[in-house]
């Protein structure tokens, strides 16, 4: 792999999750987005899922505890695999939520809510839009922290070659 250029990626989303995977591994669960949103917890959680290149389904699913933590999640990406799919775990104050990413759309599926007050149909339905656009909001936040790291000389000139470096296995 050039220490010049991660692979090639058909779409930023795939070098989004790849950052994001990173991110977390090398600085840790305890992000800082600034702004309103503020201090929250992220975590890669039960589910990562690979493409090759130029393929259209997913042909590498890890589950279960630490995926992102194994040898063959490691394996993957190191073969060429692209990262088509990572469920996280985000924690802010004290609501949790867990979020898959999938695909170059970046579809959110399977999210799942912390607990919502129990009285009334309003009070439950206003609590559930409330939190939906709070996952929403962090992960809108993520991405524009990628976005911002993305387009600037940062990039090409260190964080590149410390992923690649990471995902080669030489910063471990």
């Amino acid at each position: 792999m050039s220490e010049e250029t991660l692979p090639t990626l058909p779409h930023l989303a795939s070098e989004f999750y790849t950052w994001l995977w990173w991110q977390v591994e090398e600085q840790g669960i305890r992000q800082d987005l600034g702004g309103e949103v503020g201090v929250i917890d992220v975590w890669i959680d039960e589910r990562l899922a690979f493409r090759a290149p130029g393929e259209g389904r997913v042909n590498v699913v890890l589950t279960g505890d630490n995926p992102s933590g194994s040898l063959e999640a490691r394996a993957a990406i190191r073969g060429g695999k692209i990262l088509d799919e990572l469920q996280l775990g985000i924690r802010r104050d004290d609501r949790e939520y867990r979020v898959t990413l999938r695909g170059a759309e970046m579809a959110i599926t399977g999210a799942k809510l912390p607990t919502v007050v129990q009285d009334g149909f309003d009070e439950v339905l206003f609590e559930r839009m409330y939190l939906v656009q709070e996952l929403q909001f962090i992960l809108n936040g993520l991405y524009e922290r990628f976005a911002a790291v993305r387009i600037s000389q940062e990039w090409q000139s260190g964080v590149v070659q410390t992923i690649t470096s990471w995902i080669e296995g030489d910063a471990n």
